[in-house]
């Protein structure tokens, strides 16, 4: 998804991840009570957004705000584990995992009975119904629609299922389609909470889809009920309500009481002497009321957290070095703050790169300019300033943690060489720069570590002899100009929709491109061959080879110039309980609690 992962950021399609990118600002630490923060007994979670998410419904969302609300209002029918590393699925609202038939085309789900969606005016009385097997059918259906979801349907289903893609194709032709008169051969009802997926071929990632938020399931009723409007409501099966929705205000969800989730009762060696495993077993959620305020500068956000006012927060650039230290490989806090606060990081699952637009004249048919480009660019310099040193310069577009990484695949990216850049730029036409028009380089965001960011490569690459211009936009307005392929190049990122290096490769894919995720519209027929080659296969050695093929071709094309891929490192409040990293939930809120007399009394 990509970020704003700048990809989301998430599945973002997300962006930059801008809860952790928090300016600089020197406060006292001492810090007064809450008023309200847990002295009556009732669980608060504060957090807060950093840009407005642009839709909650699920199969509209592509964008790591959104994606984080809808998790905490919708349910798909799978997750991650929240403890157990490597990233596991499990059942959501299934009763178990799903069954492969002995044809191992044919998986069977089966749900979960007495799961409601949350009571709303949509349904009779205003009460809740319960889930059933029509429930999932219609939310497939819709997201298929291509007049629902122009851009997640290729990255997570597309080529999968039995005729869902001629069902597309109808909704390309009928925008007014009945999906009831739509009969699909690869999804089947069995009956009340049973239905079958008929694969188009042997799919060993299928069933990573069903664990995002993009197919979260959404009723007919609210669909019906709400129409355009259901972007900015939320009728789901999730762990929270959204209680209070004010597109600049405070955004409040309270706790679901209905809700079919319990805590995990087994993690990884060591979660059980961290005190991960105490509320085994225990009904979901833990918390009684999440407060999510607008806070779009990163000033403010930081004041807010060490006055006691937000739960946890990232560890702004300006700040590390007086706050934090790299010991190792690990992170720590330094002197008074390791008394007030804990620390946790985690490698992100999300790549950030340059996208160059092959629509535009300059560079889409210039691969020896594209070539100049990543010569001209040092990732170890950016890393080391801009980044302290929280992160990794990439080989290949898929982040470390990620099977099917560079761990596994022996390929190198451009060295930065100014001299090699250079001789690219002459190369390609323009020597030392000369009749090369100033390139213009869009970003997601105004705030001031996007322009710092900004500042850093104008300044870097000039001395290469590339001329950049920045242009900032709003959130929505980078997302509208992406979709359309109106620009030349774009900060840009992409958070792992599942954890396999499948998800990244189709960024490049011709058939995915603008409005899909290959915003750069990059086209390669021998790339394409192969990723059609790899993308069902297991993991192991004969796709490794593959994957290794296509990063060699992606190194001599240059879609893309990578930036890095981040290592997160935030803080946490100490009467913030159960907090353990996992990048693959759109939210861990539910698993949260806490300890509501510490936190009345506030940091001392």
């Amino acid at each position: 998804m990509a970020v704003q992962k700048i990809s989301l950021w998430q599945k973002t399609p997300q962006l930059v991840l801008s809860a952790l990118l928090i300016a600089t600002v020197a406060v006292p630490l001492g810090c007064r009570p809450r008023q309200d923060a847990g002295d009556n007994g009732v669980k608060v979670l504060d957090t807060f957004r950093a840009s407005v998410y642009r839709s909650l419904d699920p199969p509209k969302q592509f964008d790591v705000a959104s994606a984080r609300i809808i998790s905490n209002i919708y349910d798909p029918l799978l997750e991650y584990h929240y403890l157990k590393r490597p990233y596991e699925l499990v059942p959501n609202l299934l009763e178990a995992m799903p069954e492969l038939g002995e044809d191992k085309l044919t998986y069977t789900f089966k749900l979960r009975k007495g799961i409601k969606f949350h009571d709303d005016p949509c349904f009779p009385d205003g009460k809740g119904r319960e889930m059933n097997a029509d429930d999932v059918i219609y939310t497939l259906k819709r997201f298929a629609d291509v007049n629902v979801n122009p851009q997640s349907y290729p990255a997570l289903l597309e080529n999968r299922i039995k005729g869902l893609d001629e069902f597309r194709e109808k909704t390309r032709q009928q925008k007014d389609l009945d999906y009831d008169k739509e009969n699909i051969p690869g999804i089947e009802k069995v009956d009340s909470h049973t239905f079958k997926i008929v694969m188009t071929e042997p799919d060993p990632l299928l069933l990573m889809s069903f664990a995002t938020s993009p197919l979260s399931i959404v009723p007919r009723e609210a669909v019906e009920e709400y129409g355009r409007k259901l972007e900015h409501h939320g009728v789901g099966t999730g762990p929270y309500i959204l209680d209070k929705n004010p597109r600049k205000g405070v955004m409040v969800l309270k706790k679901n009481p209905n809700y079919h989730g319990t805590y995990p009762t087994e993690g990884d060696p060591e979660d059980q002497n961290q005190g991960l495993l105490e509320d085994a077993g225990e009904k979901l959620p833990l918390i009684d009321e999440i407060r999510i305020p607008l806070i779009e500068e990163a000033q403010p956000r930081m004041l807010k957290f060490l006055k006691g006012e937000l739960d946890s927060i990232g560890i702004d650039r300006d700040n590390f070095s007086k706050m934090a230290e790299k010991v190792g490989e690990t992170f720590q806090l330094k002197g008074e703050f390791a008394g007030k606060f804990n620390i946790a990081s985690a490698n992100d699952l999300a790549s950030f790169y340059i996208t160059i637009n092959f629509r535009d004249k300059t560079f889409g048919q210039n691969k020896v300019l594209r070539q100049a480009l990543a010569y001209a660019l040092d990732t170890p310099a950016y890393i080391e300033k801009m980044e302290n040193g929280r992160g990794h310069a990439l080989n290949t577009i898929v982040p470390l943690p990620i099977a099917g990484s560079e761990e596994s695949i022996p390929v190198k990216w451009y060295p930065h060489d100014p001299s090699k850049a250079k001789a690219k730029l002459k190369e390609a036409g323009y020597p030392e720069g000369k009749g090369l028009p100033p390139i213009t380089i869009l970003y997601p965001s105004q705030d001031k570590i996007t322009k710092q960011n900004y500042e850093f490569l104008r300044n870097q690459l000039a001395q290469s002899g590339f001329q950049l211009k920045g242009e900032f936009l709003t959130f929505s307005e980078f997302l509208q100009r992406k979709e359309g392929g109106s620009f030349q190049l774009s900060s840009s990122g992409w958070g792992a929709d599942y954890p396999d290096a499948e998800n990244f490769y189709q960024l490049f894919y011709g058939p995915n491109k603008a409005p899909g995720p290959n915003a750069g519209s990059y086209q390669n027929p021998e790339y394409d061959r192969l990723y059609e080659q790899m993308r069902r296969m297991p993991s192991g050695a004969e796709r490794n080879k593959i994957i290794e093929k296509m990063a060699l071709i992606l190194k001599e094309d240059v879609p893309v110039v990578f930036l890095k891929a981040r290592i997160n490192v935030g803080m946490r409040q100490k009467w913030l309980l159960n907090s353990k990293p996992n990048l693959m939930l759109g939210s861990t809120s539910k698993f949260l609690d806490i300890d509501t007399e510490a936190k009345a009394k506030g940091l001392k």
